[in-house]
C-alpha cells in the first residue's frame, strides 16, 4: 500500500519535473525500484555492434553490453649511459613491444553493474605491471552502481588512488612513459574494495578503499598472508567544472579554462621478515596533484611525501611538473617535463637506495593520427642519479614509439 501511494504521488509530480528527471529516475531515488528495473521498463531495441573505444556489442533486450579493445605499444629506444660509472651501465639499442593488452569491459542489468578485465601478454617492468615482467592479469573488478553512474562500490584487483598519473591509462599520456617520480611512489595495483561518489555535478569526487597491502609475500592477485592492510582515500575538486584529468594534454582544445586539484592519502600497516623475525611497520603517503587545460595547453604536476615509523627506512619526497602545447590543434603537440626525488641520503629503498637524489628532464613531440587511439611519439629522457658517494650517474634515452588503442 505504501509503495502504491508513493507511486501515485510521483505520477502527479511528473509534469513538473519531466524536463529534469523521468519517473523511473524518481522511483530509483526513492528506493521503490532498482536502477536495472527502471532501465528495463523502457522500450528495448535490437542488439547492435559498433565501435566506441573498442568493438562494442549492445543487447538492449537484456540490458547487457560488452566492449573489447586492444592496446599495443611498439618502440625503439637507444640509451646512452655512463659506462665508466656504476655497475652494468652499458649502452643499449633495442626494439620492443612494450605493451600488448587485451581489455574486456561491459555492463550488466542496464548499467547497474559494470566490469573490467585486462591482461598484458608482454609486461613492461614498471608500476603499471606491478613490477612483474611475466604475462598476467592487470585489472579484474566488478562495480555495483545501484542508484546512479556517479556512485558505487568496487571489488577486485585495480589501481589505488595514489598518483593521478598512475591512474591515467597508458594510451592517454603525454609521454611514452610515466615520470620516474610517479613510478617510485605509486602503490601499483592491489586486491581490495572501494567506495566512490561524485557530488555537485561532478565538481567534487571522492573515494575510499582498503587493500590486502604489501607485507612481504603479498603481491597483486595473491591472497593476504596476515591481517595487515593498506587504506587509501582521495578527494578531487574541479572548481571550473568537470575535467577529465586522466587524459593528459588538451587535445580537445578547451575554450574555457578547466582546472582540477586532487589530494590522496595512504596508510599502510605491513609486516616484513628481519633477521629471522617479523617486523611490523607503518607508512604514511601523501599525494597532491594539480591540472590545467586551456586552448591547447595542458599542465600537470604532482607532489609526493612518504614517511615510516622505522627511522632506518628514510622519508623520501618528490615532485614532477609537465606542460604541453598543441601548436597544430588536435594534431601535433610539444611537451616537456622535470622531476625530482629526494631519497633522504640514500636511506629510502628501491631505486632510491644508495642515492641522495634522482632528477629527470624529458621532452616529447607527439603526432596524433586519431586522438590518443593512434599516435606517434618522439622523445628524449635525461636522468641523473646523485649517489651518496658523490658520483653523478647520468643516462640519456632517445625513443620513438607507436601506440594504438582499438
Amino acid at each position: 500500500m505504501r509503495k502504491a501511494t508513493l507511486v501515485a504521488a510521483l505520477l502527479l509530480l511528473t509534469p513538473a519535473v519531466s524536463q529534469a528527471k523521468t519517473l523511473e529516475d524518481l522511483l530509483v531515488e526513492k528506493g521503490v525500484i532498482t536502477k536495472g528495473e527502471a532501465a528495463g521498463a523502457s522500450d528495448a531495441g535490437a542488439s547492435k555492434v559498433y565501435w566506441n573505444q573498442g568493438t562494442r556489442v549492445d543487447f538492449p533486450d537484456t540490458g547487457f553490453t560488452t566492449n573489447i579493445a586492444t592496446l599495443l605499444q611498439t618502440r625503439y629506444a637507444f640509451t646512452d649511459r655512463d659506462e665508466d660509472v656504476g655497475f652494468n651501465n652499458r649502452n643499449t639499442s633495442s626494439f620492443d613491444v612494450n605493451r600488448a593488452r587485451l581489455i574486456i569491459s561491459g555492463t550488466a542489468l542496464n548499467k547497474e553493474f559494470t566490469y573490467m578485465l585486462s591482461t598484458d601478454f608482454i609486461s613492461a617492468p614498471d608500476s603499471d605491471a606491478n613490477y612483474n615482467q611475466s604475462p598476467s592479469v592487470r585489472d579484474a573488478y566488478i562495480d555495483w552502481k545501484p542508484c546512479n553512474d556517479d556512485s558505487g562500490v568496487r571489488l577486485g584487483a585495480f589501481k589505488s588512488a595514489i598518483s593521478r598519473q598512475f591512474n591515467t591509462n597508458q594510451q592517454s599520456m603525454q609521454f611514452a612513459d610515466r615520470s620516474a617520480t610517479s613510478e617510485y611512489f605509486t602503490l601499483g595495483r592491489q586486491n581490495g574494495a572501494m567506495a566512490y561518489t561524485a557530488l555537485a555535478d561532478g565538481m567534487i569526487e571522492a573515494n575510499a578503499a582498503i587493500f590486502n597491502g604489501n607485507s612481504d609475500g603479498e603481491f597483486a592477485n595473491t591472497s593476504g598472508i596476515d591481517t595487515h592492510h593498506t587504506g587509501v582515500a582521495s578527494v578531487r575538486v574541479n572548481p571550473t567544472g568537470t575535467m577529465n584529468v586522466h587524459e593528459e594534454g588538451d587535445i580537445d582544445w578547451t575554450e574555457e579554462l578547466a582546472t582540477s586539484v586532487g589530494v590522496a592519502y595512504a596508510y599502510a600497516d605491513r609486516s616484513s621478515g628481519t633477521l629471522g623475525g617479523v617486523n611490523d611497520s607503518e607508512t604514511n603517503l601523501i599525494n597532491v596533484d594539480a591540472n590545467l587545460k586551456y586552448m591547447g595547453w595542458g599542465l600537470h604536476a604532482e607532489y609526493f611525501n612518504r614517511n615510516n615509523n622505522d627511522s632506518f627506512v628514510g622519508e623520501p619526497s618528490g615532485f614532477y611538473a609537465q606542460a604541453g602545447y598543441y601548436f597544430l590543434p588536435k594534431k601535433m603537440e610539444l611537451a616537456a617535463r622535470y622531476g625530482y626525488t629526494d631519497c633522504d641520503n640514500g636511506l629510502a629503498s628501491g631505486t632510491c637506495a644508495g642515492n641522495d637524489n634522482i632528477s629527470e628532464a624529458s621532452a616529447t613531440l607527439n603526432y596524433y593520427f586519431w586522438r590518443h587511439s593512434l599516435k606517434a611519439q618522439l622523445g628524449y629522457d635525461f636522468v641523473n642519479s646523485d649517489t651518496v658517494d658523490g658520483d653523478d650517474i647520468k643516462s640519456n634515452r632517445y625513443i620513438f614509439q607507436l601506440s594504438s588503442y582499438f
